[in-house]
C-alpha cells in the first residue's frame, strides 16, 4: 500500500529535501528495540527496507528511535519498501507491516 505522509508511520527522511549531495536517512520514531534491521537492498531505484522480529519470543517492547542509512542517492525518483515481519513459526501471516513511498532526490 502506498503512501504519501510518512508521519502516520512514525517516520521522517532526513533531510526533509534531499539531494544528490545529501547523506539520506530513514529515522524510525518510536520503534520498539527488538525490530532488528536485516537489510537495505538498493536495484536501480527501488531502495528495500527489511527489519524482523520474532514474537514467540516476548520480549518486552522498548521505545527507541531507529536510523537507517541510506546513503547518497542519484537525482531521480525512487520507490521505497518497507517490510516488518514477524519470522515466528505459529503466525499464519508473516508481514506485521509493509508499505511504500516515494522518495525524490533533487539535482
Amino acid at each position: 500500500m502506498p503512501i504519501t505522509d510518512l508521519s502516520e508511520h512514525n517516520m521522517k527522511i532526513i533531510p526533509t529535501n534531499p539531494t544528490g549531495n545529501d547523506e539520506i536517512k530513514l529515522v524510525v520514531f518510536d520503534d520498539c528495540t527488538y525490530n532488528v534491521l536485516v537489510g537495505v537492498n538498493k536495484d536501480g531505484n527501488t531502495i528495500d527496507i527489511k527489519k524482523q522480529f520474532n514474537s514467540m519470543m516476548k520480549w518486552p517492547c522498548f521505545m527507541s528511535n531507529d536510523t537507517i542509512q541510506l546513503g547518497k542517492l542519484s537525482e531521480g525518483a525512487y520507490r521505497v519498501n518497507y517490510k516488518l515481519l514477524d519470522t515466528s513459526t505459529i503466525v499464519s501471516n508473516p508481514i506485521a507491516v509493509s508499505f511504500s513511498f516515494n522518495l525524490i532526490v533533487a539535482q
